[in-house]
This record gives C-alpha cells, sequence and structure tokens, in this order.
C-alpha cells in the first residue's frame, strides 16, 4: 500500500502514572525493663506504636527511608491511682526495590500502626510485639500526546475541545512549627506527656511567581500527669498555633492552578527542664503541593477522506484535572463503658482512627469514604481506681454531590480527630463524639478515545455513486451528520450548507440532501 504523509500535528501533555504502590512491613519488638525511678507494673492500661518516617533517600531503582517508632506505655500501679507512664523512641532502617529508576518521582510514604500487644512478664518487665505498615506510594509523571491537526489528502475532521495539563509540578517541604507556652498557676507543674495530637487546618493558599505561601492552624490537645502528690493528678489542655509557609516551587506564575495539602507527621510536647511550667511544643507537618498548568485545544475524534481510503489509528487518552482539595467534617458518637467501676473523673476522653479507605459506589455513582474510630476514655473510679476502656465503631460517609466525583476520578483521603466530647450517661457509661475531618484530593479524570494516527492511500480512490450529484436520505432520532458524510464521502460542512442547518442537526422526519463531491 502506497501512502502519504499527511501534515499532522501533536499536542504533549503531562500524565501521572503510579510506578509503585505496595505496603512494606516492619515488626516492632522490644522486650522492655522499667527504668529504677519507674513504679512497678500491676496492669497495663493503653500500649501505642507512633511510627514517623525521617528521612529518605533515592538512588536509581533503589528507596531507602529511615523511621522512628515512639513506644507509649500507659500503665496502673497497684494500690495506687496516679498513672505509670513509660516511653522510648525507636529507630529502623528499611530499603525497597523499585521496578525502575524513580529520580524526579513523586514519593509518598505513610506508615501506620498495624497492631500493637504488650504482655507483662514480672512487675519491671514487660514484652512489646507490634508490626507497622509502610505504604509506599510512587508516581511518576509521563510526557503523552495526541493528534490536533491534519491537513491535505482532503481530510475531513471530526474535534472535540480538550482541557489538558500542559505542565505538572509537585514540590513537598517538611515544616518544623516550635512554640513554647506556659502553664496557669492552677495547673499543676507537667510531670510526663501521656499523650499529644495534632490536627492541621489548612487555611488560604497564595501563588506567586516561583512560591506558594500556604498559611493555616495547628490545633494540638494534650494529656499530661502532674509531678504533686494532689489528687488532680492528670490534667488535658488544648491550644492553637497558627502558621505560614514559603514553599520554593521553580517556574510556577499565575497561570499555573494550585492545590496544597498540609499533614502532620509528629508532634511532640515535653517540659521545659524539672519543676518548670513552661512547656515546648514541636510539630512536623508536611506541606504537599501541586502547580498545574491547564490549555485548551482541539483533539480529533474521528477522520476520513473524501477522496481516498483511510485508516485510523485511535487510542484510550486519560487526562488528569488539577486536583480538587475535599474538607469534610463528621460527627460520630459512641457508648462506652467502665464495667464494674462508677466512673468517678474522666481524665481524658480521644479517639482514634484505622483502616481509611475510599471506594466507589456505582449504586449512588458516588465515593463512600469508610473506616473504623476506637473511642477512648481514661479517668478514675470513685474508689479511686484507674479506669481505661475503649470502643471500635465503624463509621462511613458520601463524598457528596458537590465535589461531582465520577467513576474515573481519582481520590486519596485523610481522616483526623479534631475534637472529641463526652457526656456521662450514669455512673458506668460516657457517650464520647468526635468530630472527625476528612481531607484530600479528587482528581478528575477525562478518558476519551482519540484519533492517533490517520494514514491516507492515495493509490486507492473512494467508491462513490457515480449516478447522481445529490443523495435524498430520511432524518429519524439516531441520524447523525457527521456518519451521513462520512458514509458518502462528502464533507459535513456541505451538507449542512445544503439543507441550511443552523446548529448541525436535523429534526426527526425531515428530508435531507446528500451532495456527492
Amino acid at each position: 500500500m502506497q501512502s502519504i504523509e499527511l501534515k499532522q500535528s501533536r499536542v504533549s501533555f503531562v500524565c501521572p502514572e503510579d510506578l509503585f504502590d505496595e505496603t512494606v512491613e516492619q515488626s516492632v519488638e522490644k522486650d522492655f525493663v522499667l527504668p529504677d525511678y519507674c513504679p512497678d507494673i500491676f496492669r497495663i492500661l493503653k500500649c501505642r506504636l507512633l511510627p514517623r518516617v525521617m528521612s529518605h533517600t533515592l538512588n536509581g531503582r533503589k528507596l531507602s527511608f529511615e523511621m522512628s517508632v515512639m513506644l507509649k506505655i500507659l500503665y496502673e500501679s497497684e494500690g495506687s491511682d496516679r498513672p505509670g507512664y513509660i516511653e522510648q523512641k525507636l529507630h529502623y532502617s528499611k530499603s525497597v526495590e523499585l521496578p525502575e529508576d524513580a529520580s524526579g518521582c513523586e514519593i509518598r510514604l505513610t506508615p501506620v500502626c498495624e497492631h500493637i500487644n504488650c504482655r507483662v512478664v514480672n512487675k519491671r518487665r514487660c514484652d512489646v510485639r507490634g508490626n507497622v505498615n509502610i505504604k509506599v506510594g510512587i508516581r511518576k509523571n509521563t510526557q503523552k500526546s495526541f493528534l490536533s491537526s491534519c491537513t491535505g489528502c482532503c481530510t475531513e475532521l471530526k474535534r472535540k475541545t480538550v482541557t489538558y495539563p500542559a505542565i505538572r509540578v509537585c514540590s513537598d517541604k517538611r515544616l518544623t512549627i516550635v512554640e513554647e507556652f506556659e502553664l496557669g498557676s492552677d495547673k499543676p507543674v507537667p510531670g510526663a506527656v501521656i499523650r499529644s495530637e495534632c490536627v492541621i487546618i489548612k487555611g488560604s493558599t497564595g501563588l506567586i511567581k516561583g512560591k506558594v505561601v500556604v498559611k493555616g492552624d495547628a490545633e494540638v490537645c494534650m494529656l499530661y500527669t502532674g509531678e504533686s502528690d494532689d489528687k488532680s493528678v492528670c490534667e488535658t489542655m488544648r491550644f492553637t498555633i497558627p502558621f505560614s509557609q514559603v514553599v520554593d516551587v521553580p517556574d510556577v506564575d499565575d497561570s499555573f492552578e494550585c492545590s496544597a495539602d498540609v499533614s502532620c507527621l509528629s508532634c511532640e510536647i515535653m517540659p521545659k527542664g524539672d519543676n518548670s511550667r513552661t512547656l515546648e511544643c514541636e510539630i512536623v507537618a508536611l506541606v504537599s503541593i501541586t502547580a498545574v498548568k491547564s490549555e485548551s485545544c482541539e483533539a480529533i475524534e474521528d477522520a476520513y477522506s473524501t477522496k481516498y481510503e483511510t485508516q485510523l489509528a485511535k487510542s484510550q487518552v486519560i487526562i488528569d484535572s488539577t486536583p480538587k482539595m475535599i474538607g469534610i467534617t463528621l460527627s460520630k458518637s459512641c457508648t462506652v463503658s467502665s464495667g464494674d467501676e462508677k466512673i468517678g473523673r474522666v481524665y481524658d476522653a480521644w479517639c482514634e482512627l484505622s483502616g481509611v479507605s475510599a471506594r466507589y459506589d456505582d449504586s449512588k455513582n458516588s465515593y463512600n469514604i469508610s473506616g473504623n474510630a476506637r473511642f477512648c476514655l481514661f479517668g478514675v473510679s470513685e474508689g479511686g481506681k484507674l479506669i481505661y476502656t475503649e470502643q471500635e465503631e465503624p463509621f462511613e460517609q458520601p463524598l457528596g454531590d458537590e465535589y461531582c466525583a465520577t467513576s474515573d476520578s481519582r481520590l486519596s483521603v485523610r481522616a483526623d480527630i479534631r475534637s472529641v466530647s463526652y457526656v456521662l450517661k450514669d455512673e458506668m457509661n460516657a457517650e464520647l463524639t468526635a468530630q472527625i475531618l476528612l481531607s484530600g484530593q479528587l482528581t478528575e479524570r477525562l478518558c476519551c478515545e482519540l484519533v492517533d494516527e490517520i494514514t491516507v492511500d492515495t493509490t486507492k480512490l473512494r467508491v462513490k455513486e457515480q449516478s447522481c450529484a445529490v443523495k435524498l436520505c430520511r432524518c429519524d432520532d439516531k441520524t447523525d451528520i457527521w456518519e451521513l458524510a462520512k458514509k458518502y464521502g462528502t464533507s459535513a460542512k456541505a451538507i449542512e450548507l445544503e439543507n441550511e442547518l443552523a446548529d448541525g442537526t436535523a429534526a426527526s422526519g425531515s428530508m435531507l440532501l446528500i451532495p456527492i463531491v
């Protein structure tokens, strides 16, 4: 077959693709012996593993990262209403072999405590066994293209307007927030910080040439023990730290659309010296920037030559839009019981989330976000015995029609606890209510079949009706002007002009004149 090289033009766009998406496991084993200054263990109340990825390095196809795991144990000593508390930071190194060189790719490392078990060996020793899963997600920007124009050989084109990401820039920066604050005179001198949690509430995002300014608030809550021997042995405190961070993103200007996500990696609070009411809070957050410059052009859906035989090569093209930030707050309640003990005082109530995922529900044409919420209550009974109880409940939340998600959309979601309140229903039961903040990014995806290549055989003329100059065609509801023109080897524009069709459509039952050219 003799073919001719047509004048064809292509447009390049950026297509983010998953290079690697797997989970790496790290076992945590610790034979823990109490320091001399800690009281004996009678009963373990709560054991937690808080993992954090400290740093990562990429060398070709090998990804290595350093991880710390904070081990926290809250326990009861026999005959005492003062909780015992110990913590220790463990360090691990991991490496992953990738299928190809990931230089310049987006890297996401998300560690989650899968399970933890703490067993008392004797009054001075406990055995900890747990597991941390690190989700490794690597995404690369692949350059792809589609056909935008073709001229020559009497070629007719069916076009559609496509908006595509011409440039996509991603940048991550770790933000460290350090704040000192004084406790009031009515608060006990802090001993140990048992629990410190932080949720980032992102505010405004500003874009200037080469820089993105992200503002927001870090909402912190803490539970700590007092050093004095009075009955108020545990106290809670909440405070807010505003922040503003400038992230360098080269080559970005006001022609880009920008989305920013800020997540808390760790929150540590510690007293500044002995017998001091001054506390230092250190928050490490990850600021993730995605900036996209979008352009629009005409893409080719179909084509043919009115004179020669034509062959088309088509391909499925997936085009990602600029990520849209989502933010949903839902309320979830649960009743927890103290068992046989009457609740005397509640020191703290909190909630821990696990198994958070998003699934598209075809029956509702929407994403459904689900997970598990573990409600925790810590306090003391009327008889002076420490109480710790927890109850796990599942939760579900539809994404909502305002986000216009489809089955082709890509949704990444994160859940944080913004606050937990409680109400004592009776002497042994309390109702806890958690405000769960769902945040993340929704990326709409355009999936369309476009012409990838047009080949015209100039040695083969199209077989046409030679006995007439026009044909008469009756229209129905399914009549397509383009398909008629393609069938008879004429142009859609010629049919529209011949029949004075203003909008390119014909009424059902009407007769059309088809010029044979």
